[in-house]
């Protein structure tokens, strides 16, 4: 599970939470998360999608961006990337990590801002579920769409609804509420492993649909992690690697169709500027 925003957000602290938290995370996050051998599975799933959705000298506008590990991932295939994130220490660790280059600039913002960020950009991205922290996404895509060049991709890495090895670790440890928890309508609480909790939303296909248009029209709904597990379910990934590797390059190809791109831990939205 990746979740890559840190500040205090407005409807957090109306419910009496703090996402202060993630700023504590970013110290430990590669090593926590990002480059686990699941974390490093999943998201080459992710790179292997979105390769040639942008060339060397476009400029892209990367939301919740962690430790910049995307960022850097671009900026080495020649593409210019504004790295955003809410939290100060996120944007630390990526402008470290990026130093190496004048392609990637970093911006401590929150998604649910990007109407502060100024110009056009040849695409949005967004990885890990940092968009799930986002409550309003009819308003956040409003805000988004002046923010892009028409006929351009935007790719957000969103929660799936439904994830086949949530459901049956929990179901199997008896506890049915948290296997069916990104079943809930509205806000959900979210433990991150720090003793805190965060609020998100699961969104299904049909409200990111809608959240997105007029304004985007969706090109492809792709499954990330069926065969892969959550990064909190590591255990058996270390134990048969070579497996899951494989299991990673059928993911790979057959995410876009169901069961894939339906019960996998996360969904890619790939949608274009209309």
């Amino acid at each position: 599970m990746y979740i890559a925003l840190g500040t205090r957000l407005p409807h957090l602290e109306e419910a009496g939470l703090s996402q202060v938290p993630f700023d504590h995370l970013a110290e430990d996050y590669d090593r926590t998360y990002a480059m686990t051998r699941v974390g490093l599975l999943q998201r080459a799933q992710v790179w292997h999608h979105i390769d040639r959705l942008w060339h060397p000298g476009q400029q892209v506008l990367e939301l919740g961006c962690g430790t910049g590990i995307d960022a850097e991932y671009l900026a080495r295939r020649g593409v210019g990337v504004l790295a955003t994130d809410s939290s100060v220490r996120m944007i630390e660790q990526a402008a470290r990590r990026c130093r190496f280059t004048d392609l990637v600039r970093t911006r401590v913002l929150a998604a649910e801002n990007v109407a502060a960020v100024d110009g056009q950009f040849n695409g949005v991205f967004s990885n890990f579920a940092a968009l799930n922290c986002v409550v309003d996404l009819d308003r956040f895509a409003c805000a988004l769409a002046p923010r892009v060049v028409p006929g351009s991709p935007v790719v957000v890495c969103l929660f799936g609804r439904s994830c086949l090895w949530e459901m049956a670790g929990y179901l199997g440890r008896g506890q049915p509420r948290r296997a069916l928890r990104r079943w809930r309508p509205g806000t959900v609480r979210v433990s991150i492993g720090t003793g805190a909790e965060v609020l998100v939303v699961y969104h299904d296909r049909g409200q990111v649909v809608r959240a997105f248009a007029p304004w985007f029209r969706l090109e492809a709904m792709l499954g990330i992690g069926f065969a892969v597990p959550p990064t909190y379910l590591h255990g058996p990934v270390e134990r048969w690697p070579r497996w899951f590797e494989l299991g990673s390059r059928l993911d790979q190809r057959l995410a876009r169709y169901w069961p894939v791109n339906r019960l996998a831990d996360h969904v890619l939205y790939i949608l274009q500027r209309v």
